[in-house]
């Protein structure tokens, strides 16, 4: 939030408590400031909802680390859903070698994810497309190349244990 959106919230929260706007016109200004230096991650639409659930809850007039606990506690809760994987085809802008472009697109993703703007990915959505594993029977080439490798060691071992 930013100071604009700060002044906003203390008005409508002084429609409904008094008690949380201060009185004198310096002690608004240095509240104002606080609060915003407080919330400044946390988004506006998010900080009205968090208000009326602090009010739903409590009778004690409401402080900003109220709204930014909240706050915290959602946005950590949608970043524990997800799996954070990175499909490079969902950004094909983004040359493979380029480490910082990397970087900044899933920090960019990460961002999206825990401010609302995207949904987490689970690792059940994200195994949802792919085929079973069939259980079956291995196919002629598998057989004869596990026989190779059985074969290479057999030898090995039996170099070693001559010498």
């Amino acid at each position: 939030m930013n100071m604009t959106e700060t002044l906003d919230l203390l008005d409508q929260i002084a429609l409904i408590d008094d008690r949380v706007v201060k009185s004198t016109e310096t002690e608004q200004e240095a509240q104002l400031t606080l609060w915003a230096a407080i919330l400044v991650g946390v988004p506006f639409s998010f900080a009205g909802q968090a208000v009326g659930a602090h009010y739903a809850e409590s009778a004690f007039p409401i402080m900003p680390k109220d709204i930014a606990a909240r706050w915290r506690a959602v946005a950590r809760d949608r970043l524990e859903q997800g799996v954070h994987t990175f499909e490079p085809t969902e950004h094909p802008h983004i040359d493979p070698d380029d480490i910082t472009g990397y970087q900044l697109a899933l920090r960019a993703q990460r961002r999206a994810v825990r401010t609302g703007c995207d949904e987490p990915i689970a690792m059940r959505a994200l195994i949802a497309g792919s085929d079973p594993v069939v259980r079956g029977t291995p196919n002629e080439n598998y057989r004869q190349a596990r026989e190779a490798v059985q074969r290479a060691r057999a030898e090995a071992a039996h170099a070693e244990a001559a010498q």
